[in-house]
């Protein structure tokens, strides 16, 4: 192919490939309209700043060119690529377009460039352009005006909220979350009646956004009989974290007014509280361990699980003036007896885990390898067999672990016994359930038996 053939009709593939950014703009101004398309869609996917005054000029609008429909695919996709590279000299020019291009997706594509940019200087056009009679373009000038943030927007997307097309009311309201203005709270309030199900939930994503002060209003909101907003409002009171949100949330979750609400709900609620992490709920999420539903089941134990991770929920046992101490778990319950052997009792969600402390004093002479006899009897009463054992030393005392499976007719009991042993005293830690709900709480069953200490 001579030079002449390559000038009036070039291989925008190959320049593309090559990256021939030179190639590229001489073939934007060619005679074939088609040829210019081709290179700026070209251009938009390179991506380099070389090409930015020949997009400029691609872009610019006269109207003889409303005679020639492939002329708009040239300005679009010159718009398109000025945003995408980025540099600012092409503010002013898109400002141009979206002000005086014939075509509403030339005008849109030149308002998402604008966002792009992020520059200050477009807000008054944007704000112009929200009045704009395509839909298309409104939209886009009220994203472009969320992602720059400036203070001169706020009020012009308050009316957006109230824009006749819902994907404008949709994206005003996202952009009024990234503003994040107090004053929003009560237009985005009103926005979650709005008749598009996606408004309603943006609405309730941007007052997230907002974050404390909007925890008020999303209480009230969530007071609806209608599921997917109780959902939604539910996630949003997680993310932000705030604890006014604890009893409310609780509260419906086992309340008989929302007996019916679905898994989904429910596992929202759940999910909720584990991230706000507050104690107050370890008893509720526990209940949930019992839900119908595994999706419920599993976001509760996810839920204690975060509690957990955030250092809540744990308190410290000292009994008998401190001869003994563990630090246990807030959703175990735990009581101190008046059985001079079983000294303390416990379990946990609903007793699917029984826990006790035994003291044995008359242990001074007793071996090691006896201790070890004595706890294997414990087992052998319990018609259990033993699948693992294992000594070692822990804070000062000798102790011993011991494990094993007790078969039923329909299901298998866990049982686990750590003994520890100073002195003239010996004090053995018994576990018994289910062997699965062993592996939920064996991170409970740890923080206890690690902490467990004898001062004497």
């Amino acid at each position: 192919m001579d030079s002449n053939e390559q000038e009036f009709n070039p291989d925008i593939m190959s320049m593309e490939e090559k990256r021939d950014i030179q190639g590229l703009i001489r073939a934007l101004k060619n005679e074939d309209y088609l040829v210019r398309k081709d290179a700026a869609i070209a251009l938009k996917k390179v991506g380099d700043e070389t090409a930015v005054e020949s997009l400029i000029e691609s872009m610019k609008y006269e109207k003889w060119q409303d005679d020639y429909t492939v002329l708009i695919a040239v300005r679009e996709n010159s718009a398109e690529a000025l945003g995408i590279i980025g540099d600012k000299r092409a503010i002013q020019p898109l400002i141009g377009t979206l002000i005086e291009d014939s075509d509403e997706e030339v005008r849109w594509k030149a308002a998402a460039a604008l966002g792009k940019l992020n520059d200050e200087s477009a807000v008054d056009a944007l704000i112009a352009a929200l009045n704009d009679k395509s839909w298309a373009v409104r939209r886009n000038a009220t994203i472009a005006l969320g992602d720059i943030g400036d203070e001169k927007g706020y009020e012009p997307l308050l009316s957006s909220i109230n824009d006749k097309d819902w994907h404008v009311r949709k994206y005003a309201a996202i952009a009024l979350g990234k503003i994040g203005d107090e004053r929003a709270i009560d237009p985005l309030v009103k926005a979650l009646n709005d008749e598009d199900s996606d408004v309603r939930w943006k609405s309730i994503l941007a007052l997230g956004k907002i974050g404390t002060p909007a925890v008020k209003p999303l209480l009230n909101a969530f007071e609806t009989d209608e599921w997917q907003v109780r959902g939604r409002v539910a996630e949003v009171l997680g993310n932000i974290g705030d604890e006014r949100a604890v009893e409310p949330l609780i509260f419906s979750l086992h309340n008989k007014k929302y007996k019916n609400q679905n898994k989904y709900v429910r596992g929202r609620i759940v999910e909720a509280l584990g991230k706000i992490g507050d104690e107050r709920a370890v008893d509720s999420l526990i209940r949930s361990l019992d839900d119908q539903y595994i999706y419920v089941r599993i976001k509760a134990e996810e839920a204690l699980e975060n509690i957990k991770s955030k250092g809540k929920g744990s308190w410290t046992v000292l009994f008998d003036n401190g001869e003994i101490s563990f630090e246990y778990p807030h959703n175990w319950e735990i009581i101190e007896t008046t059985d001079d052997k079983k000294v303390i009792k416990g379990s946990v969600a609903n007793n699917a885990i029984n826990f006790s402390i035994n003291r044995n004093e008359e242990a001074e002479d007793i071996s090691a390898e006896e201790f070890a006899e004595i706890l294997k009897n414990v087992f052998m009463m319990q018609n259990s067999n033993i699948t693992s054992e294992m000594g070692f030393k822990s804070k000062g005392m000798e102790s011993y672990i011991l494990v094993g499976e007790n078969p039923h007719d329909l299901s298998m009991t866990k049982i686990m016994i750590v003994a520890f042993k100073k002195r003239d005293l010996l004090y053995y830690l018994w576990f018994a359930g289910e062997p699965e709900k062993f592996e939920i709480f064996d991170e409970d069953i740890d923080l206890i038996v690690d902490s467990f200490h004898m001062d004497r």
